[in-house]
C-alpha cells in the first residue's frame, strides 16, 4: 500500500500518514504532475492504461502521489522513473505552479530534456504508450476529449506561465 502524508487546507502538516486512497474530509495529500518539453517546444505526453479506474485511455502529463517523506521534487522525480523509465536530470526542472483539488495539492513541473522514445520504458499498468506532441497538437486533443480532465484544470495558466516567465 502506497503511504502519503496528510496536510490540512492550508498545507500545514498533519503528522499523520494514511492509504493514498483513503479520502477524509479536510484531510490533503501532495500530487505532482510532470510535463516534459523538448528543444522543439513538444511535450511528452503519455497516454493511460485501459486499466486506470480514473481517465482511462486519456493523454496526460506523467503524474502521481508523493509518497511519505518524500518532497514534491523528489516524487516528480520518482513517478517519471516510475511510470517512463526516465532520469530527470534534477537542474532542468522547474516549479510551476501549485492548486488545490477536493482531497489534493497538486504541484506542477516542467522539465527541459530531450527524450529519446527509444528509451522509454513503460509502467504498463499506468503507461499504455507516450508521444511527443506540440502546443496546437495538444490543444487540438484537449478540443477533442483526448485528455485526462486533470489537465483542463490549469492547462492555460500553465502555458501562459511556460510563455512569459519560464527560463
Amino acid at each position: 500500500m502506497e503511504l502519503v502524508d496528510k496536510f490540512n487546507k492550508r498545507r500545514e502538516t498533519l503528522n499523520k500518514t494514511t492509504g493514498r486512497y483513503e479520502k477524509i474530509n479536510g484531510e490533503y495529500c501532495q500530487y505532482v504532475h510532470t510535463w516534459i518539453m523538448n528543444d522543439k517546444n513538444e511535450f511528452l505526453i503519455q497516454k493511460r492504461s485501459a486499466n486506470k479506474k480514473i481517465y482511462p485511455n486519456k493523454w496526460s502529463q506523467t503524474g502521481g502521489a508523493v509518497d511519505s517523506g518524500e518532497t514534491s521534487l523528489q516524487g516528480a522525480i520518482r513517478e517519471v522513473k516510475e511510470e517512463l523509465g526516465i532520469d530527470i536530470n534534477q537542474e532542468k526542472m522547474e516549479f510551476m505552479l501549485s492548486f488545490k483539488r477536493k482531497h489534493g495539492f497538486v504541484d506542477v513541473w516542467l522539465v527541459k530534456q530531450n527524450v529519446d522514445l527509444k528509451d522509454v520504458v513503460l509502467q504498463k499498468e499506468e503507461v499504455a504508450e507516450v508521444k511527443w506532441v506540440t502546443k496546437e497538437e495538444l490543444e487540438k486533443m484537449i478540443e477533442n476529449d483526448e485528455v485526462a480532465g486533470t489537465v483542463n484544470i490549469y492547462y492555460k495558466m500553465l502555458m501562459y506561465i511556460i510563455e512569459n516567465f519560464s527560463l
